[in-house]
């Protein structure tokens, strides 16, 4: 058996494609106005769905990450401490789960691929949670990174 074959495939263009895998994410309208959004799923199979995903997540955390550090530079007592550790969570998204995500998609190793993206989720409802008793400056950039990471999770597991 090719290593190929393991992977659920579609074809490209498959109407059904993006609609019946966003059914079965958390978050069916997320799904869809993710994928919607970029013109390259129009045209990718199932994998090429996951590496949408992990795009997506990763700009999301540059950009997270960039409006972290400029709030670090006005925050103080609890905040600062928040945003110190949200800071550490998303770079470690981007310096490890990115590319750990992508390397498992493309390398066939979809669990790996499913462990760094359940990895990433759980880093930003680490962050999410640093402010406890607080409100979240990045509260709706945290619910965006972590909806996407879990649409990932499934996205891959449909991988399998």
């Amino acid at each position: 058996m090719a290593i190929g074959s393991e992977c659920r495939v579609y074809h490209p263009n498959d109407d059904t494609l993006i609609e019946s895998s966003c059914k079965q994410t958390p978050d069916p309208n997320l799904c869809l106005q993710i994928f919607n959004s970029s013109p390259r799923s129009r045209t990718a199979d199932l994998r090429g769905l996951g590496l949408i995903l992990v795009d997506v997540i990763k700009t999301r955390s540059i950009s997270t990450l960039n409006k972290i550090r400029q709030l670090q530079q006005g925050a103080s007592g609890t905040l600062k401490g928040a945003l110190a550790s949200c800071s550490g969570s998303y770079d470690g998204i981007l310096r490890g789960d990115i590319s750990v995500a992508i390397s498992g998609i493309e390398s066939w190793n979809f669990k790996f691929a499913e462990q760094a993206v359940t990895d990433a989720a759980l880093q930003v409802k680490n962050c999410q949670e640093e402010f406890n008793g607080i409100s979240s400056p990045i509260v709706d950039e945290n619910n965006f990174v972590r909806g996407a990471a879990n649409i990932a999770q499934v996205i891959v597991r449909l991988m399998y």
